[in-house]
């Protein structure tokens, strides 16, 4: 496994984007939207193939502001790893499935300690697979 991304929830997924794309170097490599509530999503990136997922959140419900979702990791193949994971102890939050706008097969498991881990197995032309000079 390769590290890929970090997923964070936001409330105005818009003035996130633009702060990020105009102050600090960052692309927006596309939209979509979350598998599981159908939330807006952005997936920016830096250039080094890093990149950094917002999810569009509601936080009118006391939250102070962004708040940790997941850790992605790059795998050849999704639905492979999470039997891996599954027989280390993990356990699978959200089953393999086809992103298409991320053009990926990916799922979602929950490690021993609670954490929530993305797994993603990218085509080889996803708009999530780029890199260029910053």
């Amino acid at each position: 496994m390769k590290f890929d991304h970090v997923a964070i929830e936001v409330d105005d997924l818009d003035e996130q984007v633009r702060q990020l794309v105009d102050h600090c170097g960052m692309r927006l490599l596309r939209m979509g939207s979350r598998f599981s509530t159908g939330q807006r999503i952005a997936m920016l990136g830096d250039g080094t193939g890093t990149k950094l997922e917002l999810i569009e959140t509601d936080m009118t419900s006391g939250d102070d502001g962004p708040t940790f979702a997941h850790l992605a990791f790059r795998v050849d193949d999704a639905s492979g790893q999470v039997s891996k994971l599954n027989a280390a102890g993990w356990s699978t939050k959200r089953d393999s499935h086809r992103l298409e706008s991320a053009k990926a097969e990916t799922a979602l498991l929950r490690t021993g300690t609670g954490m929530d881990v993305q797994v993603i197995s990218y085509d080889h032309d996803s708009p999530d697979d780029v890199r260029w000079d910053v």
